[in-house]
């Protein structure tokens, strides 16, 4: 499809560190899997997974020996995409899916992604080369993926706004306070003020009238 979704097939698990992401990624980018539809899903924290995990470190060489091959490589219609939409923080499908396929969604992994179909939240999955992903059963489904920022960030960006609003408060307000402060606090000429005098003791003045 030339939208944000696709049903693709994920026959292979890998799970691993990140510094084995870049060569697994890059074997199946050149790889034929792309054009059969084959995301193998990917654990890089120890999320869950449907199937045993192969060793990501061993994706290079076994990525090629997963490509399916034949004029029928695809296989079979997954489904179709009935209908996208997009909005600020989600994306929304409804897709009617002919056999067990991955609902691929073509943005990057991230774990404040939230899931949900049909209304139920679901696990999410990584799929080659770094996309998002779920698992869907046979038949019509509304499928919703909503980010959800950190609750720091959020914070963050509330105290943000509310400083910008508070900024023509201010603007306004600062000639009532310059005008409050110059009435409590009155402004004296330097020539006005008096010094205290310099107190002498008595033996001082006795030892100046000696000399």
């Amino acid at each position: 499809t030339s939208g944000y979704f696709d049903l693709v097939g994920s026959d292979l698990v890998f799970e691993g560190d990140r510094t084995d992401f870049y060569p697994a990624a890059s074997t199946w980018i050149a790889s034929d899997l792309p054009v059969a539809k084959q995301h193998p899903a990917i654990s890089l924290g120890g999320s869950s997974l449907a199937g045993p995990p192969l060793p990501l470190s061993e994706a290079p060489s076994l990525i090629p020996l997963g490509i399916p091959s034949g004029p029928s490589s695809v296989g079979p219609s997954r489904g179709i995409v009935l209908s996208e939409d997009v909005g600020r923080d989600f994306f929304v499908a409804k897709v009617d899916v002919a056999r067990e396929s991955m609902l691929l969604l073509k943005t990057n992994y991230h774990p404040n992604w939230r899931v949900t179909v049909d209304g139920v939240t679901v696990d999410k999955v990584m799929l080659m080369p770094g996309f998002l992903g779920v698992q869907l059963t046979r038949g019509e489904h509304e499928v919703r993926f909503e980010y959800q920022p950190r609750r720091l960030r959020t914070v963050l960006l509330g105290l943000g706004l509310l400083t910008l609003l508070l900024i023509p408060v201010g603007e306004r307000r600062a000639p009532a306070v310059s005008s409050w402060i110059a009435h409590v606090i009155p402004a004296s000429p330097i020539g006005s003020l008096k010094w205290p005098k310099r107190t002498e003791s008595r033996q001082s003045r006795r030892r100046r009238r000696r000399r």
